[in-house]
């Protein structure tokens, strides 16, 4: 294979929409998830990763940055549709915030499901992305 057309194969590559497989959230007991994810709500930018398990019929979930500080720790009932937020990081610990988490996680979960990995309201945009390697 040529260098232009591998090039072009890549590029292709990282400029096709992503998209997970609805097994990322894990739906078995036990199962487990590990992803990427960034959160990007205008003048911030928050970047980690999201680890989930399936434990009792609920996700439990926790979205930790590069050097493990947790941001949001919280769980997903897929059967009720419903997000309880565990524990906030400091920084982000205001109830108009909790409001707004609660309410975008819930929303991405749900996406996550149905295969799709990005859920975005106003200026916010959550995205999981697939665990590099």
């Amino acid at each position: 294979m040529n260098v232009p057309v591998t090039i072009l194969t890549a590029l292709l590559t990282l400029l096709s929409p992503v998209t997970l497989p609805a097994q990322h959230l894990p739906m078995s007991e036990g199962g487990r998830s590990r992803c990427g994810i960034e959160i990007d709500m205008g003048r911030a930018h928050l970047t980690g990763l999201c680890l989930m398990l399936m434990e009792e019929g609920v996700v439990k979930a926790s979205m930790v940055n590069e050097f493990g500080v947790s941001y949001v720790d919280f769980t997903y009932s897929p059967t009720e549709r419903k997000v309880r937020l565990l524990s906030v990081n400091d920084r982000l610990d205001r109830w108009y915030i909790r409001r707004a988490l609660r309410r975008d996680l819930r929303e991405l979960m749900e996406n996550l499901r149905r295969g799709q990995p990005q859920y975005t309201r106003g200026s916010r945009t959550y995205r999981l992305l697939p665990e590099q390697q």
